[in-house]
């Protein structure tokens, strides 16, 4: 139990024993040739994980372990993969123009985007609205290197978005992403014990939910979860029309968007992965409303627009 409660970066630090570092790796789609890539993406479909090498201009920083994350340039751009360096860097052969070039293996364990037609044709990881919503320099994203230090904070954003969002509830996640999203749940709810907006924003959504949740009418109040309905990059927006108290299990369900709300915020929508019989209730399960501050129709709508583009995804997949 300890293990999960730790951010993703402390698990990865004491797994390798030093901190790691973050790197931005670029690829533009006909860069590749199609046997190859082929020959690349079903190998990842059927083991779920793949080495390649990718052309690094920061060689003499990075050491195996570290963390990569591969962006599409052109138009969008988008994170696409996310892996670990899995070795030390190594020189190219001779180049036409007599320029050799230094690679690293990358071990991808997150691939998303149909990388043989086009990426835009499946959702990436993070797409390019979310991903210019990321306070850093632009630049951080126009260059045009690969292998370049990516900075900290735009890394940790990166793997908040993808925790959070697009990669959760997934079948084709790996076992890592599911032990990493519990990580950053855990940590969210930690840090509504610990921070004082946050604590404040817990105590206010029980206190206008009478203590019970919103859903099962559950009111052991150590099973009671303050839940964010809208998710903003940054910081997160405390007021009450973004709160709703639910049971543990069904805030799960809902940020790993297998669960949303009607847009008159009167019942509850399953998705169609929710398969496990116990939770057949939810289906149109009656949500009840508080006194005062109940969401907005404008965060429950966000919501209900993440689920839906994710059904439909999924469809298209």
């Amino acid at each position: 139990m300890m293990e999960t409660q730790m951010a993703a970066s402390d698990f990865e630090q004491r797994r390798y024993g030093v901190p790691r570092q973050d790197f931005l790796f670029t690829w533009k789609p006909g860069h590749w040739p199609e046997e190859e890539l082929r020959k690349f993406v079903n190998e990842f479909k059927e083991k779920g994980t793949a080495e390649e090498p990718w052309r690094c201009a920061a060689y003499k920083k990075v050491t195996p372990g570290d963390r990569a994350y591969l962006l599409k340039q052109g138009k969008p751009i988008g994170i696409f993969g996310r892996g670990v360096i899995s070795g030390a860097a190594e020189r190219t052969t001779q180049r036409i123009d007599g320029e050799r070039e230094w690679k690293v293996p990358i071990r991808f364990e997150v691939l998303r985007g149909d990388m043989l037609r086009n990426p835009i044709d499946d959702p990436f990881l993070v797409e390019e609205r979310d991903l210019l919503s990321i306070p850093v320099p632009r630049t951080q994203w126009e260059n045009q290197s690969s292998g370049i230090t990516l900075r900290a904070d735009a890394a940790r954003a990166i793997d908040n978005l993808i925790f959070s969002s697009l990669m959760v509830g997934r079948s084709d996640t790996t076992w890592i992403d599911e032990a990493v999203q519990e990580v950053a749940r855990l940590r969210k709810l930690y840090e509504q014990k610990i921070r004082p907006e946050q604590q404040r924003f817990s105590e206010m959504i029980r206190r206008n939910y009478g203590g019970r949740c919103a859903v099962t009418g559950c009111t052991t109040a150590a099973a009671l979860e303050a839940a964010h309905i809208r998710i903003k990059t940054g910081a997160d927006d405390n007021s009450p029309a973004n709160g709703i108290l639910l049971r543990s299990d069904i805030h799960a369900l809902f940020d790993r968007l297998l669960i949303t709300f009607s847009e008159d915020l009167v019942k509850v929508e399953t998705s169609p992965e929710l398969v496990d019989p116990l939770y057949t209730f939810l289906n149109h399960a009656p949500i009840t409303r508080p006194d005062k501050g109940a969401p907005s129709a404008e965060n429950v709508r966000e919501h209900r627009d993440r689920f839906l583009e994710r059904q439909s995804r999924r469809r298209l997949a």
